[in-house]
């Protein structure tokens, strides 16, 4: 397999993002609506911001709303209490209400690709969060400030630099981490299994120089059918100018396997920042037999390019029993948020959702492995 150079953090690649996302005659992610704009922090660093007022419909991506209502009660659904569900769907209906008229939509997110996971620059130090605190205070002051996917293994110095400054952690959901500093990943069974299956798999692979425009049609069919229809409406629907952008992008690398009639069976998009690699895109023929393995030969790919170039592999959420029997180690995520600057009835409820969160959605997340 071909494998690139790991890509660190430039300012340059932010702004080709920001600048793509704002082109009024592409649309690159469906179901998003929201104001993206550059917050430069020095002259070598600058991070994507988003701001929304309300936009209730949008992905969970930029929107508090999303995640802690619809999308939660479809996660909901995984859990086998009947007890539990009722008690929760309660809750969800009660704050459904809440929500909106305490503006939870109105919020500027720093550093947010629009990706289910974000990653951070390794250059990002206190002094820049304190600087572009006051700076998105000033010219956002009745937005909510928010970072999105943190934890305590990739970005515990960023999670304490966020509490010195007046920051608040909100628990948003689990994540699976792959590296060999904490597991041995390579040691276990089904790593080994998912190796033998790469090696021996019918299907072609196909590096990024090869994937071909004619494949991009069929590159959104295949996450379609995976994270759109098979897992959540909520989740980013990526479109044909999206892939178009991120094929040309320096942080991210799109991958697949293509069936012996030469079409894209299945296809992996890396995005990666200094060091930590995610994996936002995935799709495969839902159609086609499991016993092909094409998840498997996914996430096998982006494990071995992890291994080979000593990486962190923050597999996100989702398909948790697959990814621990792989060596995968779960950790809470988190988003700091910063409201001191609104009304008291807006901190209100984000002190009351912090409180719910931490002793009721995160308990059930662990004890079921959501």
């Amino acid at each position: 397999m071909i494998n690139k150079t790991p890509p660190l953090y430039s300012k340059q690649a932010v702004s080709h993002y920001i600048s793509s996302f704002n082109n009024p005659y592409l649309c690159h992610i469906s179901n998003v609506v929201t104001k993206m704009d550059e917050l430069s922090v020095s002259s070598s660093l600058a991070l994507p911001i988003t701001i929304n007022d309300s936009d209730y419909q949008n992905s969970y991506v930029c929107s508090p709303y999303t995640a802690l209502v619809p999308y939660c009660k479809e996660e909901l659904e995984k859990v086998d209490s009947i007890f539990i569900q009722y008690a929760v769907n309660g809750l969800i209906y009660i704050f459904d209400i809440i929500l909106k008229r305490s503006k939870i939509n109105k919020i500027c997110q720093v550093n947010n690709w629009l990706l289910s996971t974000n990653l951070f620059p390794a250059s990002l130090k206190k002094t820049h969060i304190n600087e572009s605190k006051k700076t998105l205070v000033a010219n956002y002051p009745t937005h909510l400030l928010m970072y999105r996917s943190l934890n305590y293994y990739t970005n515990r110095n960023l999670i304490e630099y966020f509490l010195e400054l007046g920051f608040e952690l909100i628990p948003t959901r689990q994540v699976y981490i792959f590296d060999k500093r904490i597991n041995d990943f390579s040691k276990t069974h089904n790593y080994k299994m998912d190796r033998k299956l790469l090696n021996k798999t019918g299907y072609c692979y196909v590096p990024q120089n090869k994937i071909l425009p004619s494949d991009i049609p069929r590159i959104v069919e295949l996450y379609n059918a995976l994270y759109i229809e098979k897992y959540s409406q909520h989740n980013p629907k990526f479109t044909h100018s999206y892939i178009e952008m991120i094929i040309e992008h320096p942080n991210f690398y799109i991958e697949g396997f293509r069936n012996k009639n030469g079409v894209l069976d299945a296809v992996g998009g890396r995005f990666e920042i200094d060091g930590v690699v995610t994996l936002p895109i995935v799709g495969y023929d839902t159609k086609k037999p499991t016993k092909l393995g094409l998840y498997r030969l996914l996430v096998i790919s982006t494990l071995q390019y992890t291994e080979d170039k000593n990486l962190v592999f923050n597999a996100s959420s989702g398909a948790s029993k697959f990814k621990l029997l792989r060596g995968a180690t779960p950790y809470i995520e988190y988003s700091a948020i910063y409201s001191k600057h609104l009304l008291f009835g807006r901190r209100l409820i984000w002190q009351v959702l912090q409180v719910l969160l931490k002793h009721i959605f995160i308990p059930i997340v662990k004890r079921y492995k959501l």
